[in-house]
């Protein structure tokens, strides 16, 4: 029998015919140059020909001499196709966490104090405690972490440290003008004076016994004898100093309070201000006149170079002179290599061990101290009590300040 080819395939053969790929265009249909449009697309060039669709309205038809093109529907020659990139817009711009923007999940992962207060409340909190508090509660979590580096807070800070000495329209600027607008930056950058504990420094010194022949009394014994200096900054300007063989631990019940420390006839209180403009590191400490029975008077100056062992410290005071003046006298102020002095690494081991002692004349009417100058050391509140200075000369027979 004869055999019939199959219907599909005279039908496959149709849509191969359909498939195949019109003929090439002619040299007079192509695209001249001039009708070729270059777009810049994020970088990269791309070129868009004219469309061989004549129902297309938005390309314009060719240019021949029975109609020619007009200038105006001409394609560009070069185009520029901007893209939005959404991270460009955060540039310069100081994103703070948004309040109440916690997901269920994360919310159950937090502590009850962290569900119940809300974002604005706890910077607000911040703001009212001392720098040392909010150090301590950034370390907690992240997400008091990031709200404790609020602007809010540091510039809270900021007036604080700086009221004494300025107004928060200088503090403001000099913020703007120094530390790139950041209060947090000034605060860790510029040196203040800390009044929430004591700087207070340890000093020894040894004497020597006597030999006594005609009592029979030989090889008298060597004291090893410790006191401290105490000094108290307060917010307004003032200060409180003392000088006394108390332990910190003891001692810093009575200086917490002004009040209680000036019970006291051995305290000393005061002013400090800044004797050079430019440099907030020198700080002069002037005492108020004591007046004695006969109507003379002292007055007691120090004065001290500020600095810190890391950034935002400010916890050690450097003697530079320690003079007493009677009545109307000028105050021996230091000269600028007493100033530079002070840099010296091996001072504070040649102070301490009494190497530069001089002796001390006190008939005189100014009258330089040169023995107990040694570096003051910033002591919190809290740590009054536990801290290394307390230790006895058993444990610790000089103390050398780094």
């Amino acid at each position: 029998s004869r055999r019939v080819s199959p219907p599909r395939r005279a039908a496959t053969r149709a849509d191969a015919r359909a498939r195949r790929p019109p003929p090439r265009a002619s040299a007079e249909s192509r695209p001249r140059p001039s009708e070729v449009a270059m777009v810049v697309l994020g970088g990269m060039r791309l070129r868009l020909l004219d469309s061989d669709d004549d129902d297309d309205d938005d390309v314009a038809a060719p240019s021949t001499p029975e109609n020619p093109r007009k200038p105006s529907d001409a394609l560009p020659a070069e185009a520029f196709l901007a893209t939005k990139r959404a991270w460009l817009d955060m540039y310069n711009n100081r994103v703070t966490v948004p309040a109440n923007c916690r997901d269920p999940k994360t919310s159950r992962r937090l502590a009850l104090i962290q569900r119940l207060l809300p974002d604005e409340l706890v910077v607000e909190i911040f703001a009212r405690a001392d720098p040392r508090s909010v150090s301590r509660a950034a370390c907690a979590c992240r997400p008091w972490r990031v709200l404790a580096r609020s602007e809010i807070v540091w510039r809270a800070a900021c007036h604080r440290a700086w009221a004494p000495r300025e107004s928060r329209d200088v503090t403001a600027r000099i913020a703007r003008e120094r530390h790139r607008g950041s209060f947090r930056r000034m605060f860790f950058d510029r040196a203040r004076v800390r009044t929430e504990g004591l700087y207070v420094s340890r000093n020894t010194y040894v004497k020597p016994g006597f030999t006594d022949l005609e009592h029979g009394v030989k090889g008298a014994p060597v004291h090893l004898v410790t006191y401290y200096r105490y000094i108290r900054f307060f917010g307004n300007g003032e200060f409180i100093a003392k000088t006394s063989p108390t332990k910190v631990g003891v001692a810093h019940k009575q200086m917490r309070e002004k009040k209680t420390a000036l019970g006291d006839d051995t305290v000393v209180h005061g002013f400090y201000s800044l004797p050079c403009d430019g440099d907030e590191s020198r700080l002069h400490l002037a005492s108020a006149p004591r007046i004695r029975a006969d109507s003379t008077f002292t007055t007691t100056h120090y004065w001290l170079r500020l600095r810190g062992t890391h950034p935002g410290a400010s916890n050690r005071l450097d003697f530079v002179k320690l003079a007493s003046v009677d009545d109307d006298e000028d105050a021996p102020a230091p000269t600028e290599e007493a100033w530079r002095e002070v840099d010296d690494p091996s001072l504070a081991y040649r102070r301490s061990c009494g190497y530069d002692a001089r002796a001390y004349d006190g008939t005189a009417a100014v009258r330089e101290l040169s023995r107990g100058l040694n570096t003051l050391v910033f002591v919190p509140w809290e740590d009054a009590v536990d801290h290394v200075l307390n230790l006895g000369t058993r444990e610790m027979d000089f103390y050398v300040t780094g």
